[in-house]
């Protein structure tokens, strides 16, 4: 970027989830980190988080990558196409900036702070980071040391346990992953896909126990949802196959390793998907039972009328010999005929007992 002439821009492409992808992908993210550590835009005297950054220093920073990025702002003719496309980058690139300075204070307390064992050799000349001003990582080393932050840390590291060890993915973002394997397949590769590839390693081996797990539990669901059995969507799978215990853990699905809130609307989102995915198993598994019970109860009363046919049959073969020994054929009752008649005799019964209780009730009135 260095040998770039005033007023050149490096174009970045976009996918359509808004992610960037192509040749400069990876210097966009390179010199979003490069900001992020100059304290003149990024400060870390006194600023616990990114949000705490003053809003003047983000709109500079915003502006720096507008002078050396291309994102595609002015491809649209529409006004209010634009806009939206302007807020929509605008955001990435605060995320991306986000992530950048919370990843260089990290590597300041895991290269300076965690290698020593007091606060009076961590602030020793010689053991200070050299890129960082005195007063800046004096105010670090007590932050780093504070109650509050040590609570913090202890969340993190907690959280940083309920990942599902690792992907092979590299430096490559998920979103440029997904773009090489619509170049390499020439189809679009859905959320599952993207997940198997990046746990796989080169043999087609999954990177850990973990993934192996995650993997087979989706192979698994893929083949009931194949079968029909159940009917959950590509989402509510990942999400099911995803470690329980993974609330505030990132996930790089959508590029900036942005949170799971990106990928379903929020935690609560992702156990409704989850309680969902588990309603349905739980309901097809449910209906399977029923089914397999009717299934017997529909055995049994065919056997019932099987045994009744074959009565019947015994019934009618003895009473024809008998009827026989008397001298009668069992062809010359008509049965239908007699019982139709006996319906008639008590249908009539029944319309005179209605008319005596009728002229009863005018009596009456």
């Amino acid at each position: 970027m260095a040998k770039m002439r005033p007023g050149e821009k490096l174009k970045v492409d976009f996918n359509m989830n808004g992610q960037p992808i192509g040749d400069h992908r990876a210097t966009l993210a390179n010199y979003c980190g490069a900001l992020v550590k100059d304290p003149l835009n990024a400060p870390l005297y006194e600023v616990e988080q990114f949000s705490q950054i003053p809003q003047e220093n983000k709109d500079k920073m915003w502006q720096l990558v507008l002078d050396k990025f291309d994102i595609g702002l002015d491809d649209d003719q529409e006004e209010e196409e634009r806009k939206k496309k302007y807020m929509r980058r605008r955001k990435f690139i605060m995320e991306s900036l986000n992530k950048k300075y919370r990843n260089f204070r990290a590597r300041l307390k895991s290269d300076y702070y965690d290698t020593e064992e007091t606060d009076e050799d961590r602030l020793k000349e010689e053991n200070m980071p050299n890129f960082v001003d005195k007063k800046d990582w004096e105010w670090l080393v007590k932050y780093f040391g504070s109650e509050e932050f040590q609570k913090k840390s202890q969340r993190n590291i907690k959280n940083r346990s309920c990942l599902d060890a690792g992907h092979t993915a590299g430096s490559k973002s998920f979103a440029q992953k997904a773009e090489d394997m619509y170049k390499r397949d020439k189809v679009m590769p859905g959320l599952l896909d993207v997940y198997e590839e990046t746990h796989l390693t080169s043999d087609k081996l999954p990177v850990t126990q973990m993934a192996s797990d995650a993997l087979n539990e989706m192979k698994r669901l893929l083949e009931q949802r194949k079968a029909g059995e159940i009917s959950l969507t590509d989402e509510e799978i990942y999400a099911k196959i995803k470690p329980k215990g993974k609330r505030n853990c990132r996930d790089r699905r959508t590029g900036v390793s942005p949170s799971i809130t990106s990928l379903f609307g929020g935690f609560s989102e992702c156990e409704k998907l989850r309680k969902e995915a588990d309603k349905a198993m739980n309901e097809a598994a449910e209906a399977k039972k029923e089914a397999i019970s009717a299934n017997e109860q529909n055995k049994i009363l065919t056997k019932k009328l099987k045994d009744v046919e074959r009565e019947n049959k015994v019934t009618r073969h003895f009473l024809e010999k008998f009827l026989n020994t008397i001298g009668y054929n069992l062809s010359d009752f008509n049965m239908d005929e007699d019982f139709e008649e006996s319906n008639e005799e008590y249908d009539n019964e029944e319309d005179k007992d209605e008319e005596e209780i009728s002229g009863n009730d005018r009596r009456l009135e």
